[in-house]
């Protein structure tokens, strides 16, 4: 195979880490599954969750070996001309580094459960910034400080509207509508627990505090993981204890410290599930935009059959661990 060819396979599948048929499904299993992803004090329960969150980790790497797969069988690409372009080709595509966790989320367990712990945070977030904007309270913290650098912004303006940013803005957009036109029906006691949620500004700084701590365990687990070539060991030292999700720590009534715990959680799952449709409706737009479904057949309805709540077939690849690797040099040489 050419060297040509070579770099063209392995830009082309970064581009497609960089769309919407991989986004689609692989960010709605990060966001579903991390609500199982929160610490606790019971050993017993800290066990069980153990054992779910080894689970799911072998439910994400299958997930991305059969994306990757069904992508390269729409392109006629071999398992063995891609791990030579691997070897050979330099990636001419620009890649956001958040394409690179994902990938070798798969082959280290630390990793992975740091990116989910970070996710279910970042949903917890999201849920309480829905909530505020509804009474027209908007933090500062909540909002991106100075924005990313150029080039990097300029790199995630170039990927599809199917991102994280599009999805949630649309969602705000949609639950303020809902919420106005439902006002009128909302009893006293609901409409007086969600302002006090909204105006109350300790929940954000707890999960915005442990955020940062779990940005620090995950550059951490990155770091152990470069340094030892992807071992996936489970290194007990860089646990640290984390707040119990949903007003943690209060000087409010423990029963209404529980019933907004309650509360949250249910608007949360509502989130998930408004976050579901939309992507679903932008996936189909970009579909019928771009042809995919006859262009990708099988890639297209791998993302599909995920979403519909079918199961991913099982299919190892090797080549998940070469691009891994690939990405990996990407990163390091930055």
């Amino acid at each position: 195979m050419a060297e040509d060819d070579n770099a063209w396979v392995l830009d082309s599948l970064v581009n497609f880490l960089r769309g919407p048929v991989w986004h689609v499904p692989i960010m709605t299993f990060i966001e579903h599954k991390s609500l199982t992803f929160e610490e606790c004090e019971d050993e017993e329960e800290k066990e069980k969750r153990k054992e779910d969150e080894t689970k799911i980790h072998q439910e994400y790497k299958t997930l991305v070996d059969f994306m990757l797969g069904s992508y390269m069988e729409d392109m006629g690409i071999s398992p063995e001309q891609f791990e030579s372009a691997c070897g050979k080709a330099a990636i001419n595509t620009p890649f956001h580094q958040t394409l690179f966790e994902q990938v070798w989320a798969a082959d280290d367990f630390q990793v992975f459960r740091r990116m989910m712990i970070q996710k279910n945070l970042e949903l917890q977030l999201q849920t309480l910034e829905i909530l505020q904007q509804r009474y027209g309270i908007v933090p500062e913290s909540c909002t991106p400080a100075g924005g990313l650098p150029t080039n990097e912004q300029d790199l995630m303006n170039e990927v599809i509207k199917t991102t994280d940013t599009d999805v949630l803005e649309e969602i705000k957009k949609k639950s303020l509508e809902e919420h106005e036109a439902l006002e009128g029906n909302l009893d006293t006691e609901t409409k007086d627990m969600e302002k006090a949620i909204a105006e109350s500004s300790e929940e954000n700084r707890r999960i915005e505090t442990q955020m940062a701590k779990e940005q620090e365990m995950l550059e951490r687990a990155l770091k152990m993981s470069l340094s030892e070539e992807g071992g996936g060991g489970e290194d007990t030292k860089m646990d640290k204890p984390s707040a119990p999700p949903f007003m943690a720590a209060s000087t409010i009534d423990p029963e209404e410290v529980k019933r907004r715990q309650e509360y949250l959680k249910r608007q949360r799952d509502r989130l998930l599930a408004l976050k579901q449709k939309e992507r679903e409706r932008q996936l189909a737009t970009y579909e019928q935009t771009n042809n995919t479904a006859n262009e990708r057949p099988k890639s297209a309805t791998a993302a599909r059959k995920y979403l519909s709540g079918g199961t991913v077939d099982a299919k190892t690849l090797q080549v998940r661990r070469a691009l891994a690797q690939r990405l990996r040099n990407e990163v390091i040489d930055q």
